[in-house]
């Protein structure tokens, strides 16, 4: 038992730290020090001296040093820098191994390690590896227990293992369900890192030239209905003004608008629509560098736990601030390419010196009398003379690189094909803007949802057109790799997990809820006290009474064990054993007078109990380790004789 013991001192220990180095938080710098824990724990399993106390105690005031610095200058961030200091503590620590009180250390610094890793990663992998570190840690703490009891074989104790370890996982589930949910972060936010957007961004510009690498990331899953097919479109923000550089969004601080007072059951009415006219879209977005609210345009409502939503004129919606953790929301929208609105003149806005462009948008819309004819030729004459390429270079000196783009090279991305529609639609007197967000997806058969990637991040164009606003892709259709069935499947589990685990919310809870009462529902029958019972009493009662018996059981079954301690328990069990093999014993019998029996009998291992019992009981004799080793050891030889 003892060196199972050590094994699991030392598995829990590399699992504390390899759920840290999971998150990919971990600076290998600042880490290094995790690579003593082989040669400490080599030496701790191999019975090798521990470390001086002075050199394990000049080691952890320098690993306070290097934490200070690594908060202040190296990472900047606590979090962080306590997660490099648990590994350096679990390294020293290695080495001085020679208490049980210090492998509880070993333990609790590799609890604390598992939770700084619950702040930096959503992972699934991390989900199995908790799992798995919790049923160790619980296998060990039993352990010292009965070690300290004077316990020296797993066979007698690990029913008792199993037990504890299967019902801490039952109970663990079950109040994962029941403990109310919240917002709320143990460190006040959550530290996942943020995708950071390279197609889709709060800003546009053309300022940096050279080959844009796809992001293969998964920016969102979105479960929408069957029945609507593609191209699918997820709208997320506008740009108005153009410098001759970059897009800017004008109406960001003008124009935003709280919605508090419009929220009803959880929802935000951005505009009146028709619930059995809208799309659903249920959307689980991952941590972005954006706070925009993605959706089929136009998102008339959304359902979010968000305590306010923002809005603007041009029909963007957007959290309070960045989408710093996984969340997931529901919009509704009114599918179509086009819908009704209001233009002003900074969608007519034109940076100075492209004169060019406006002569190339009338040379292309000659022949065009309406405005939907002229839009329609300039997005046609794009997609069949233009070349989809991410791959730039600068443009020749004194031109801009949206006019090199049209005039010259004829190769661009979905930025420059958007912009240069959004431009030649202003000089032709027609507002026009961009829009920004992402195109299309992969449908996961698997999971039945959406799966979106930063790679598919687009921008397209809307132009003000007979008093709605209709969109345009000018972007040539460019072929896309389809991913295998296994990443698809692997993206389904994970979905689960985000899904079922990291978003699971007190909507789950009451369905779940609902779920286990529906063989209980009964027709309602008036009563005087039922009007005064709050909705949910029925399902929490259930829930108390379950959780009140898995207590009761484990309390019953906690007292089996501890009821008499080791020297009267083993007496009381020798009494059940001698029973059934077929000795008299009632009330009255004596220990003196089961010894005299086995000394009839020739039972050697059942009499040399008995003296060691009476000697402890009545002669005060106290055991030690060995003894009460000794003492087990002729239990189990009694309980085995015939």
């Amino acid at each position: 038992m003892q060196r199972f013991y050590k094994y699991l001192t030392a598995a829990l220990a590399f699992i504390g730290c390899a759920g840290l180095v999971m998150t990919g938080e971990m600076n290998p710098v600042m880490s290094v020090s995790g690579l003593a824990l082989f040669p400490g724990y080599y030496r701790f399993l191999s019975d090798k001296p521990v470390a001086g106390k002075w050199t394990i105690g000049t080691l952890s005031l320098l690993a306070l040093g290097v934490f200070f610095f690594d908060a202040v200058v190296v990472s900047g961030d606590v979090v962080v820098a306590v997660a490099h200091l648990t590994v350096a503590f679990q390294a020293i620590k290695s080495f001085d191994l020679k208490e049980p009180w210090d492998n509880l250390q070993v333990f609790f610094v590799s609890l604390l390690q598992l939770i700084v890793a619950s702040e930096l990663t959503n992972s699934v992998a991390f989900g199995a590896v908790f799992m798995v570190f919790l049923v160790l840690l619980v296998t060990a703490m039993v352990l010292s227990h009965f070690m300290k009891e004077g316990y020296s074989g797993l066979r007698e104790i690990w029913k008792i293992l199993f037990f504890v370890s299967s019902l801490t996982l039952v109970v663990t589930f079950f109040l994962f369900i029941a403990l109310p949910r919240t917002s709320g972060r143990m460190f006040g936010q959550n530290r996942v890192r943020a995708i950071k957007a390279s197609g889709f961004s709060n800003s546009m510009d053309f300022g940096s030239f050279g080959n844009i690498k796809l992001d293969p990331s998964v920016v969102m899953r979105i479960e929408v209905n069957d029945a609507l097919r593609p191209p699918y479109y997820w709208r997320g923000t506008t740009f108005d003004y153009f410098d001759g550089l970059a897009w800017k969004n004008s109406l960001v601080s003008a124009f935003h608008r709280r919605f508090r007072s419009e929220r009803r059951d959880g929802e935000y009415v951005l505009s009146p629509y028709d619930r059995r006219d809208a799309v659903e879209q249920k959307v689980y977005i991952e941590p972005i560098d954006s706070n925009v609210i993605f959706g089929l345009s136009q998102i008339r409502g959304v359902k979010t736990d968000s305590f306010a939503l923002l809005t603007d004129s041009a029909s963007c919606v957007y959290f309070p601030g960045k989408i710093s953790r996984s969340i997931q929301y529901v919009a509704y929208s009114t599918p179509g390419d086009s819908y009704p609105g209001e233009a002003d003149g900074r969608y007519l806005q034109l940076p100075a010196g492209m004169g060019r462009i406006g002569a190339l948008a009338r040379r292309v819309t000659a022949g065009e009398r309406t405005s939907a004819g002229k839009a329609a030729a300039l997005e046609h004459y794009l997609q069949r003379n233009y070349t989809y390429s991410l791959s730039t270079s600068r443009p020749p000196k004194g031109m801009s690189a949206i006019e090199d783009f049209l005039l010259n090279s004829k190769k661009g991305y979905c930025e420059h094909y958007a912009t240069s529609m959004v431009l030649m639609l202003r000089f032709l007197g027609i507002p026009a803007r961009i829009v920004s967000g992402f195109h299309g997806g992969e449908k996961n058969s698997y999971g039945g949802y959406i799966l979106v990637r930063e790679s598919d991040a687009h921008s397209w164009v809307e132009g003000f057109i007979d008093g709605r606003w209709t969109r345009f892709d000018p972007t040539p259709a460019v072929a896309v790799a389809s991913p295998s069935s296994f990443s698809l499947f692997l993206d389904s589990l994970k979905m689960d997990w985000s899904r079922y685990v990291v978003g699971f919310n007190s909507q789950d809870q009451k369905s779940i809820l609902r779920s286990f009462l529906l063989p209980f529902r009964l027709p309602r029958v008036p009563a005087p006290w039922v009007r005064y019972a709050s909705p949910g009493w029925a399902a929490r009662l259930l829930v108390f009474l379950f959780l009140l018996c898995i207590a009761v059981l484990f309390a019953a079954r906690t007292m089996r064990f501890r009821r008499y301690d080791l020297i009267t328990g083993g007496y009381m069990v020798l009494r059940r054993s001698l029973r059934r093999k077929g000795i008299l014993i009632t009330d009255a019998t004596t220990a003196g007078d089961l010894r005299d029996e086995a000394k009839k009998r020739a039972w050697k291992n059942a009499e040399e109990f008995l003296r060691r019992y009476e000697e402890a009981r009545f002669g005060k004799k106290e055991m030690g380790t060995e003894q009460k080793v000794i003492y087990r050891r002729l239990l189990r030889e009694v309980r085995k004789e015939k």
